[in-house]
């Protein structure tokens, strides 16, 4: 028997990477719950496709991802029209095959354009959807924090 697969929302891929992760939580000083859980894994074995500092690599690790969720491309027929779908044997491989399947059409159509925050403090993840490609924070916070340590260094230097 197989486990449809549904393609995860960004938004969701993003949440789950910075709050299970193992690095974003020890960086801005959260506290990971204790004891193992399978979310914690799961979000630790998707940082470095966000870190990956090229596309190739990128392809590479999720390109392991699908394999080793064991995602097998399938057709199904919705309301009378064919689309493509997604399986796998082992249903406990659903979050790793929809995060996989989540990061696969995304950088299929937007190489290039997730990352890691820019900030020394912190290594929350995002998915940079602005106008200009050129994200390289996660949010305004670590932003400004960034900024103003760069204008400190400045003034000292100066």
């Amino acid at each position: 028997m197989t486990t449809p697969i549904e393609v995860m929302p960004v938004a969701e891929l993003v949440d789950l990477v910075n709050r299970w992760g193992t690095l974003p939580s020890e960086l801005d000083g959260r506290r990971p719950a204790a004891g193992d859980h399978p979310l914690r894994a799961l979000a630790d074995e998707l940082h470095p496709v966000f870190a990956a500092s090229d596309d190739g690599t990128r392809a590479t690790l999720v390109t392991g991802l699908l394999k080793a969720a064991g995602v097998r491309p399938a057709l199904a027929d919705r309301g009378g029209a064919l689309h493509d779908s997604w399986t796998v044997e082992d249903p406990d491989q659903s979050a790793r095959a929809s995060a996989a399947l989540t990061l696969r059409h995304h950088l299929a159509e937007h190489p290039g354009r997730i990352g890691v925050c820019a900030d020394q403090q912190c290594a929350d993840v995002y998915v940079d959807a602005s106008p200009a490609g050129r994200r390289r924070f996660c949010c305004i916070t670590c932003q400004n924090r960034s900024r103003a340590a760069a204008f400190r260094r400045r003034k000292q230097m100066g």
